[in-house]
């Protein structure tokens, strides 16, 4: 276990490296501070937009991506400033830009986290649109990483094993 929490560290700080380096190369959103948290996590709290991933083979987490409103807006309005969108179509493809966000960067930072040059799979991105609170049950695991940026904060949570949760992150069984 201690093994794959050393990984699980090494894959979130990757994580959040990789984030912010597509943030400033794909937007106009630069990030003013990253910082992790490793151990006491007792907490989630999930902001107004989560998209989530679980992640499979010898990993078995699950990633949510987590935005303030401000953040997740202004990444759509870069990803989709040369395209003429209607009102009624801005919070759809929010959510669209923020589950493509999440594919991007977990497909190429797990790429380095392969054993024996076997893929790691991945779910199709999933995103809610509600802020919640998790409390970590005493079998989860849960690392945070956060970025903080002018136009909002996102937080990075790895959250497992994957078998606790159903993909909305609720607990599929009674806390015990």
């Amino acid at each position: 276990m201690e093994r794959k929490n050393s990984e699980i560290h090494r894959i979130i700080e990757e994580v959040g490296t990789c984030t912010d380096m597509y943030l400033a190369a794909e937007t106009s959103i630069k990030t003013s501070e990253i910082s992790y948290q490793f151990s006491g996590v007792q907490k989630l709290q999930l902001s107004h937009l989560t998209s989530i991933i679980a992640v499979g083979g010898h990993l078995k987490v699950m990633f949510a991506f987590s935005f303030d409103q401000t953040l997740a807006e202004q990444l759509m309005r870069d990803y989709t400033a040369e395209l003429n969108l209607d009102e009624d179509e801005l919070e759809l493809v929010t959510g669209e830009t923020v589950a493509e966000m999440i594919n991007i960067i977990l497909g190429n930072v797990l790429a380095d986290f392969m054993y024996d040059h076997e893929a790691i799979p991945l779910t199709p991105p999933i995103v809610i649109y509600d802020a919640k609170n998790i409390y970590r049950d005493k079998n989860a695991l849960f690392v945070s990483g956060e970025l903080k940026t002018s136009f909002g904060n996102m937080q990075i949570h790895c959250i497992g094993p994957k078998e606790l949760f159903d993909q909305e992150l609720n607990y599929v069984e009674a806390i015990s």
